[in-house]
């Protein structure tokens, strides 16, 4: 089931709620009115007080939507396809990120994929190496890692990308010129900037350590009163989100939790 920004704030405010043993509620969308520059939501709790929210997602590299959207048309398709399963053992194919380039047509990369890689994995042997697949305009080179399970297992064909790390600080850089002036002129008791990430590669908390120490980024965290961050690669999944309060910073990570959205399970790191 796919989600909006909008069922991300009130998910992760339920999760905030449960933490803190708050009430607050959305009480407007003031974003609804594209001619202004306003916050994406304001809340308020039993007692009166507000919050005020602005909400961004954070790439964990330059470009991982695009690439997203090709590896589900290409190397995804393989995913325990019935030509490519070795009985007896669990086989991973990556890709890097950045393997498909412009102008290939999607439709014909897996099909020919499939073709090559059956006549290569049943001599494979175990352990990591690199298997080149090619078509006419195209050309990849995969990681295929192959380890012996059972002899009764059917046999597992996973795929994924290669990681390429951390992307420095100029996603972050970004986001919050242009996120926090917006929030830092909104009218509330506490101010909060929430950062997204709904990929497995990487973490916000990482990237938020790179920022630079400069005079400008400091001041635009002194204009603010809270970030967190929202983890949402297990919401579609999995029905589950993870938050993290990374300003102030909390030595204890005691902010780090979760929520099962519909079983109403709470988990929190303990100390």
């Amino acid at each position: 089931m796919a989600y909006t920004d909008k069922d991300v704030i009130k998910h992760w405010l339920r999760l905030r709620n449960r933490l803190t043993g708050g009430t607050y509620v959305v009480e407007s969308w003031p974003d609804d009115d594209s001619s202004k520059q306003n916050i994406d939501a304001l809340c308020r709790d039993l007692e009166g007080r507000t919050l005020a929210i602005e909400h961004t997602l954070i790439e964990p590299y330059l470009g991982h939507k695009e690439d997203t959207a090709r590896f589900l048309k290409t190397l995804a398709v393989l995913e325990n396809h019935p030509d490519l399963v070795q009985k007896g053992y669990t086989v991973n194919v990556s890709q890097p990120v950045g393997a498909i380039p412009k102008g290939v047509n999607w439709n014909e990369v897996p099909q020919a994929m499939i073709t090559q890689l059956a006549l290569v994995l049943p001599n494979h042997p175990e352990g990591a190496r690199g298997v080149t697949v090619s078509g006419p305009k195209w050309s990849l080179d995969l990681r295929v890692s192959k380890r012996r399970t059972s002899q009764n297992d059917p046999g597992t064909l996973l795929t994924s990308r290669i990681y390429p790390g951390a992307p420095g600080p100029e996603l972050m850089l970004a986001a919050l010129e242009k996120k926090i002036p917006k929030l830092a002129s909104a009218t509330a008791d506490k101010k909060i900037l929430l950062l997204e990430k709904d990929a497995v590669a990487g973490t916000v908390e990482a990237q938020f350590d790179l920022l630079p120490g400069e005079p400008r980024v400091q001041c635009w965290l002194d204009s603010i009163d809270e970030i967190w961050t929202v983890n949402t690669a297990g919401l579609e999944s999995e029905d589950v989100i993870f938050t993290n309060q990374i300003l102030p910073p909390l030595e204890d990570n005691s902010t780090y939790c979760s929520l099962e959205l519909a079983t109403d399970k709470f988990w929190k790191v303990s100390r």
